[in-house]
């Protein structure tokens, strides 16, 4: 793309602005209400001063995803098989001080119903789903493949609904002065196997940020790699999560500023290269002077060609347009996520620790032993897709003995303990959103 040569000096220098070693941000301004933008410099400079050869390495990493997409140029074009799921760990950082009070307006300790709504949020954004706001019929739009749930496991292998609370006496947290350790320290899992969510009170200036993915095959970010794994994941205010609940305004009320941060978290640039007409490095996207700071939708151009004047793709997720205004991730967004989902190590574990059980054309349980040998049930559940689940455990007489649900679930392994039954025989019953299923489990 050849685009105007009117990058700041200083940037000359450094030509990746979004910066690989950063938290990338996004940052609100008190204008009566918050308005999306991006404080890189200042961020991108303190990580050169902790890592040497931060702009090269930065650099050469890009080089290698850009020869990965030419010696792989149809990875991004598969679908069917090629659908990768991701189960995430909400962490929950409150200040309510009445851990057991969930919900409601000005509470940080968010519903279910507001964490299954982003989740809900995100597929319909990562998936392009018909008959939902993140659908578009835009000739370089794409289904990104990617579904995220709720993890059903814990890294010990425990049944969990993927929601951790954790109540700290801090209302408001600063990018400048906090550790973003210290917040990880109260709550993390494994980022080699969960996309950790950290939810906080309120982050001064800012909605969200999300940490880039790391490559600890090119040269000088092994260290990197290695040092901050615990910060690996997305950080929002609560007031940012979902779309229903403890929602600050309707500017940012659908759901998008994650939908935006995960695009970081799985390798995405800011459409405008976080620099007067930079690159993202995705050709379908139109070459774009600077964000779109707007609180409404309105058409926005740039000149970055010359002697053209283009339009910006303000809808696309990366740009900082209002929840209301976004529903597109392009072709080569997608293919440049599949090929990072390849080079960089968390990423690529993560994707294979997470996607073990073929899915069938139909529900069907599969238990690991019956007459059950052990005071545990174990089974799978297996499907196509993702769908909200229920299941039970009943005696003869009708009684529910153990109930469980969830939403958004992938095919998955569950279990039931089953204490101090007696002998008998009892009904496993497991529904999908579709399809329901029974099977007659016998303790001897």
């Amino acid at each position: 793309m050849n685009r105007k040569d009117k990058s700041y000096p200083f940037l000359r220098t450094k030509p990746l602005l979004s910066g690989f070693l950063l938290w990338i941000l996004c940052q609100s301004v008190s204008l009566g209400q918050r308005i999306r933008d991006c404080a890189f410099a200042p961020l991108y400079q303190q990580q050169v001063l902790k890592l040497k050869n931060a702009a090269t390495s930065r650099q050469a990493f890009e080089d290698t995803i850009q020869a990965y997409l030419r010696q792989n140029p149809n990875r991004g074009g598969r679908t069917g098989s090629a659908i990768i799921r991701i189960p995430v760990v909400v962490h929950v950082i409150h200040n309510n001080a009445d851990s057991l009070r969930i919900g409601g307006r000005g509470n940080s300790n968010l519903s279910v119903e507001q964490i299954e709504s982003q989740i809900r949020v995100l597929n319909e954004d990562y998936r392009r789903k018909e008959g939902t706001n993140g659908y578009n019929n835009n000739p370089v739009g794409a289904d990104m493949e990617i579904e995220f749930y709720l993890a059903n496991r814990d890294p010990q292998g425990n049944a969990t609904t993927g929601i951790i609370r954790r109540y700290r006496n801090k209302a408001i947290y600063s990018i400048t002065d906090v550790d973003l350790e210290d917040i990880s320290a109260i709550s993390y899992w494994p980022s080699d196997r969960y996309l950790n969510i950290w939810v906080l009170p309120d982050i001064s200036s800012y909605l969200g940020y999300g940490q880039f993915p790391a490559s600890a095959s090119v040269p000088g970010l092994s260290s990197y790699f290695q040092d901050f794994p615990h910060t690996d994941g997305v950080f929002v205010a609560c007031q940012y999560v979902g779309t229903t609940g403890n929602i600050a305004d309707q500017t940012y009320a659908l759901g998008r500023t994650i939908t935006h941060e995960v695009g970081h978290w799985l390798g995405l640039i800011h459409t405008w290269g976080d620099d007067y007409c930079g690159t993202d490095y995705c050709a379908d996207t139109p070459p774009t002077e600077s964000a779109n700071n707007e609180a409404i939708c309105k058409e926005k151009y740039s000149t970055c060609i010359s002697g053209k004047t283009t339009r910006n793709m303000i809808e696309n997720f990366l740009d900082y347009s209002p929840d209301a205004c976004m529903n597109v991730f392009t072709q080569d967004q997608k293919n440049r996520v599949r090929a990072i989902l390849e080079l960089s190590p968390r990423r690529r574990l993560l994707v294979t620790n997470t996607n073990l059980l073929e899915e069938t054309e139909t529900l069907q349980l599969k238990i690991y032993s019956n007459p059950v040998q052990s005071r545990t049930l174990y089974f799978d559940a297996t499907y196509q897709g993702l769908h909200s689940v229920a299941y039970q455990l009943t005696n003869v007489q009708g009684h529910v003995l153990f109930s469980s649900q969830a939403s958004n679930q992938p095919s998955g392994s569950y279990f039931i303990p089953l204490n101090q039954l007696p002998a008998g025989s009892y009904l496993l019953t497991f529904s999908t959103d579709s399809e329901q299923t029974s099977r007659r489990i016998i303790i001897p």
